[in-house]
């Protein structure tokens, strides 16, 4: 756990905390302040506890000037400033104008070892090759504690051909100490299994690992045996199971001018340091922006917000775990806030198949950011095991997941990566699918102190994005968002000053679509349309998903108000369902394949420009529209 800027003095001994600006940095919600770490210059990393005498251990000054920090040199006028807490250049501002993390850049340490298991997490890994897979049951035991369950995530076609499956246990207090033996045993049929390997983590500590198995297990004779355990005992015989201990990531979330969220996933509990450089050439001598020991609670998933960065830039990254480097990649930080900028986003939802070559055809279109806006696996499930499941299944589809750090990143959902098809607010599983939401993605916000949900709100540039939650207040009132979110948009968009305004939504806003839409609450839609009017709110274009086939459409604006666009992306990777030809809002449709939609703004030309163009699966532009803003007055 990271300490708060107001126990820096805790951790500087007589260093004092004049200046520091105040941020929290991890796992959701709104992260306030601003600078942090350096992108380059000293080779040391950072502070790591008390130091004696006032000094500071990263030694930034020389012996001819006043030390602001001591006797010894450890701050003078002509220092760099590097993130540790500690203010190098004498200026009575703490890690002022470099990149971090908002919290010092501190190493909070490991945290601490448990005598009793609160959970466990099996990672099994079926080998690539043929009849490998098997749909019988299978359990694993662990007798020195008296516990055995299924070898199975509920919601989950388990055991697949080359497929990562992770079970979750709950240790229900046993010791530590008597977890010494693990079994792994076929319950019932003929369907034989061919496990490649097995790692056991114990509340984030790998306590068993094997790679290298050659074992069939079935009931038929013969080469199969009905039981296995390692004959060389319960211990780490590898390093991980998995291809690497970086297993998922990195992403790149939500960028503003001078901030980035990085997501990724380590395999267990592990020191993860993270280094951000102008250039990657620099990054082996950079100092580490970010400490990170990825929690077993969330799935061994972390996000680090990393401020103090330099508007409309390119930085490269790197992650350090334990020893090892992964990397670099890059990331490009938002031009400056109200700025005229050209730039580009795709978006699009439905991606539930196996193959998801879309993905290729985005990563070569290069937006600077994408939107997953809904239906972005296809869990059906309200169990927190199978949802995590589901989400690292999609990341480790290889062309998506590169897309992941190769632009900036936001989502929202819709019913299939809620809870289930066609659910709304009143689902008692909302809670789990919104905490593993939190876990998987890396947006600004997620709702609002006093409303939880997925809906958040951006600046890129001069546009202002509103991504909404279409799910987890759905039919609690007359409204498909709640009134305390729709309230939050109306005031959005009321006190907005872009040119453009973007309201991302998973369903589709027209009164022509389905009874799992907008079309459902009549009265919400209205007074949606009719606010803009009132408002004299210019510049709303509106995204959405979900259909299974990809559209341009005019809305009729409400009294006195402009025709609303509405941009439809669907599906990424799924079936199709029918274009309406009677339908009179429809500009365009395309319902045979999958589709994306590529959208360039340009607010630097007099009559700023949206261009929305529908992509298909091989990067073929179908249809484009070219909206002007003077269109949206």
């Amino acid at each position: 756990m990271r300490l708060p800027r107001s126990s820096c003095a805790l951790l500087l001994g007589l260093v004092g905390c004049a200046g520091g600006s105040s941020a929290t940095s991890r796992g959701g919600g709104e992260a306030t302040g601003t600078a942090t770490i350096v992108t380059g210059g000293p080779t040391t990393s950072s502070a790591t506890g008390p130091v004696p005498d006032g000094t500071s251990s990263n030694s930034g000054g020389t012996t001819g000037e006043t030390d602001c920090n001591g006797p010894a040199p450890g701050g003078t006028p002509s220092s760099p400033e590097i993130c540790d807490g500690v203010d190098q250049d004498c200026d009575g501002q703490i890690d002022e104008g470099v990149p971090g993390d908002g919290d010092g850049c501190q190493d909070p340490g490991a945290p601490p070892d448990a005598a009793e298991i609160d959970e466990i997490h099996i990672t099994v890994h079926t080998a690539d090759a043929d009849f490998a897979s098997t749909d019988d049951p299978i359990e694993v035991c662990f007798p020195g504690i008296g516990l055995c369950a299924g070898l199975n995530v509920p919601d989950w076609n388990d055991r697949e051909r080359n497929r990562w499956d992770v079970v979750q246990l709950s240790g229900n207090g046993a010791s530590v100490n008597a977890l010494d033996r693990m079994t792994i045993e076929v319950v019932s049929g003929t369907d034989r299994w061919e496990p490649e390997g097995f790692e056991v983590v114990v509340d984030g500590t790998p306590v068993f690992c094997r790679d290298d198995l050659d074992v069939l297990l079935g009931t038929e004779g013969g080469a199969e045996i009905p039981l296995w355990e390692d004959p060389e005992g319960f211990a780490m015989h590898c390093n991980t199971v998995w291809p690497a201990v970086l297993t998922h990531g990195p992403m790149v979330g939500s960028v503003s001018d001078t901030s980035a969220r990085i997501w990724y996933r380590t395999d267990a509990t592990r020191r993860t340091l993270l280094r951000i450089a102008r250039d990657a050439a620099d990054l082996p001598a950079a100092p580490v922006v970010d400490y990170g020991y990825p929690r077993y609670q969330d799935d061994f998933a972390e996000t680090v917000e990393v401020q103090g960065l330099e508007p409309d830039t390119r930085y490269a990254f790197d992650l350090e775990i334990e020893g090892e480097r992964f990397g670099p990649w890059t990331l490009h930080t938002a031009p400056p806030k109200g700025a005229a900028a050209s730039w580009s986003l795709a978006f699009g939802s439905c991606a539930g198949d196996d193959a998801q070559p879309i993905f290729s055809a985005i990563r070569a279109w290069e937006p600077d950011a994408f939107f997953f806006i809904g239906d972005n696996h296809y869990a059906n499930s309200s169990d927190l095991s199978a949802l995590r499941q589901h989400y690292r299944w999609v990341r480790e589809r290889t062309a998506r997941g590169q897309l992941l750090h190769e632009a900036s990143i936001a989502a929202t959902w819709d019913d299939h990566d809620y809870v289930g098809n066609n659910t709304d607010g009143t689902e008692p599983g909302r809670a789990v699918a919104l905490e593993v939401f939190r876990e998987y993605w890396a947006n600004p916000s997620y709702g609002t102190d006093a409303t939880p949900g997925v809906f958040t709100r951006y600046a890129y540039a001069d546009v202002d994005v509103f991504i909404l939650d279409d799910r987890y207040y759905r039919g609690l009132d007359d409204s498909i968002t709640g009134e305390p979110q729709e309230q939050w948009l109306l005031d959005g968009l009321s006190a907005s000053t872009a040119t453009f305004k973007l309201v991302v939504s998973g369903s589709q806003f027209t009164l022509e679509g389905s009874g799992d839409s907008w079309a459902a609450f009549p009265e919400a839609q209205t007074r949606l349309r009719t606010h803009i009017a009132d408002g004299d709110i210019d510049g709303v274009v509106l995204l959405s998903g979900d259909v299974h086939r990809s559209e341009f459409r005019l809305l009729p604006g409400a009294k006195g108000g402009y025709p609303l666009p509405e941009l439809t992306s669907s599906p990424l990777a799924r079936s199709n369902s029918s274009c309406d030809p009677t339908d009179t809002e429809l500009l365009q449709c395309f319902d045979d394949g999958d589709f994306f939609v590529g959208v360039v703004i340009d607010s630097t030309r007099p009559d700023p420009l949206l261009t929305a163009t529908i992509f298909d699966v091989g990067g073929t532009p179908l249809a484009s529209w070219e909206i002007a803003r003077s269109d949206l007055e």
